[in-house]
């Protein structure tokens, strides 16, 4: 495996570069993504409380889970006392900002998605060009082989490109999925804990 990196030529180890950075970013997202998950019954016990107008226990629940349900929760709650379109607006730029954190890193994984295929290609071009250069210099007949010995170690960059650009953009297509997914969450239960809020009597217009 290693004479091929190295038969590869310089380009390999920017490819290798994007390589790291790219299992790096999609393990730092798969971390965040779990983590922002948070306890499964945390929806079901928030609605619990704001029914029973236990504000201060749902209040106490939000701040104390994690992701990005929890934070639009706290910021629905701590608003409560608010016209409903100004708890509407608070909890719409809460969702910005989570969405925000759910999108970091995600345009570098494009980007290498994008560029790897790129630098893959140029190593080809370059090294068929030194291929071609090599047979130019040479008198006489041309041995084919030394011709397609040069074409296939050339075409190394390529393999080494698409190798690197292909899982990019597989765990970049999962991440964005991920993040309408969180998108959707948060829209449909913002909604739903201000209705509750609402119903409650709590919005003094």
């Amino acid at each position: 495996m290693l004479s091929f990196f190295y038969k590869g030529g310089p380009l390999m180890y920017p490819l290798l570069f994007c390589s790291i950075v790219m299992v790096a970013f999609a393990l730092e997202r798969a971390y965040h993504y779990w983590k922002a998950e948070g306890s499964k019954n945390f929806p079901a016990e928030l609605r619990r409380l704001l029914l029973q107008r236990q504000y201060d226990a749902a209040l106490s629940a939000a701040r104390n889970e994690t992701g990005p349900l929890a934070a639009i929760a706290a910021v629905t709650i701590e608003n409560r006392k608010l016209p409903v379109c100004e708890i509407e607006a608070a909890v719409s730029l809460a969702g910005s900002l989570e969405l925000k954190r759910l999108n970091k890193n995600l345009h570098i994984l494009e980007l290498i998605g994008r560029i790897a295929p790129l630098i893959g290609l140029f190593g080809t071009v370059l090294g068929m060009v030194e291929a071609f250069r090599g047979l130019a210099d040479m008198k006489g007949a041309v041995n084919p082989s030394l011709l397609a010995g040069g074409i296939w170690e050339a075409l190394i960059t390529t393999v080494g490109g698409l190798a690197v650009a292909i899982p990019a953009l597989v765990v970049h297509h999962f991440c964005e999925d991920n993040v309408s997914g969180w998108a959707f969450r948060m829209k449909t239960l913002g909604n739903e804990w201000i209705k509750l809020l609402e119903a409650s009597g709590h919005d003094p217009v």
